[in-house]
């Protein structure tokens, strides 16, 4: 388009050109005048070229009409993260500490900053936090990491977030309040990843017509699918949804454990896949895996499980990761007292 749109401009400007020093050449007053046009036209047509050499050298920048600046990216990814009421406080902050140190793992990073098979070596991320049904807030917006500063940043920013809400479990309007947020977002990625973290199912399946709790359903008027959100999410031009479900201190509701009901409900798209976090204390160690498979792209990671798929490990009994969670509770509590 940007090529289109120069030669349309030299042929404009070759024209008046043409016209001008033909009918000043007629006048002998005025050859000087033309052979300042011609001179004008030289200079006017390098410039034409260079810049047009410029712009195609620049991988990192796409031009659209309308002064709609995009910059490439491999990835475009964007974090919802669940902050309903079954995530204590302390939780919440050992989930933000998981997001914080995950973006500082070395893996991550050089995933990130991989430019071999002709990658950018950056990526756009976004962070959301959801809970009911009209509770989603952009907590950090679209930002661009491309070297170790800018993802140390990122990740500091993450841990810093204070806690907006909590509440009720929407997956569904979650997944549509982040799919919209995509567009015109300044940012053109190789892939357009959605990352659902989440300790509990939605409301849809819990209180919908056919769940385990459906003689309260009458309650809940707002109960739109998952399955149905994911699939539009994906529609609109999403490449993958991928979750990570967190099971410490988790009971199955109904006849599905939560990391099978992400993955027949939440996750879809290309090498979509779920990864299950026992407690809080696996909770980076699956995220850093978790994110270095995004932002590579092309595989499901170990331990993870596909769309459809079953999960085969039972979930861990109520209170089993209490342990984990007190050391790094101690640990959280340490590291304020220095500050």
């Amino acid at each position: 388009m940007l090529d289109f749109f120069l030669f349309l401009s030299m042929i404009a400007f070759f024209s008046i050109r043409n016209f001008f020093t033909f009918y000043f050449d007629k006048k002998e007053k005025y050859k000087e005048v033309a052979m300042n046009l011609k001179q004008l036209t030289l200079s006017v047509s390098c410039l034409f070229l260079i810049s047009n050499q410029v712009l195609a050298n620049d991988e990192n920048v796409q031009i659209n009409m309308g002064d709609n600046y995009s910059t490439n990216v491999d990835v475009e990814l964007q974090l919802l993260i669940d902050t309903s009421g079954s995530i204590s406080s302390q939780e919440y902050e050992l989930q933000m500490r998981g997001y914080s140190n995950a973006f500082k793992d070395s893996a991550v990073q050089s995933a990130i900053l991989d430019t071999s098979g002709g990658g950018y070596g950056s990526i756009a991320v976004q962070t959301v936090m959801w809970s009911g049904s009209s509770t989603q807030q952009t907590m950090l917006d679209w930002t661009l990491l491309d070297s170790v500063e800018s993802i140390n940043s990122y990740a500091n920013s993450l841990y810093s977030i204070d806690r907006p809400f909590t509440g009720q479990t929407y997956n569904a309007q979650a997944l549509d309040y982040g799919s919209n947020l995509f567009i015109d977002n300044g940012f053109t990625g190789t892939r357009n990843v959605i990352d659902m973290s989440g300790d509990g199912y939605g409301y849809d399946y819990i209180y919908g017509a056919d769940g385990p709790y459906s003689r309260w359903s009458s309650y809940f008027n707002d109960l739109e699918s998952t399955s149905a959100a994911r699939d539009n999410a994906l529609d609109s031009g999403i490449t993958t949804i991928n979750g990570i479900t967190i099971t410490y201190d988790y009971n199955q509701v109904g006849d599905m454990d939560l990391t099978t009901w992400f993955s027949n409900n939440v996750i879809g798209g290309q090498d979509a896949f779920v990864l299950q976090a026992g407690d809080f204390s696996d909770f980076t160690v699956a995220l850093t895996q978790k994110l270095t498979a995004e932002i590579d792209g092309g595989y499901i990671p170990d331990n993870a499980i596909g769309v459809g798929e079953v999960y085969s490990a039972p979930a861990p009994i109520a209170g089993s990761g209490l342990l984990s969670l007190f050391v790094l509770c101690f640990y959280s509590m340490s590291q304020r007292k220095k500050k």
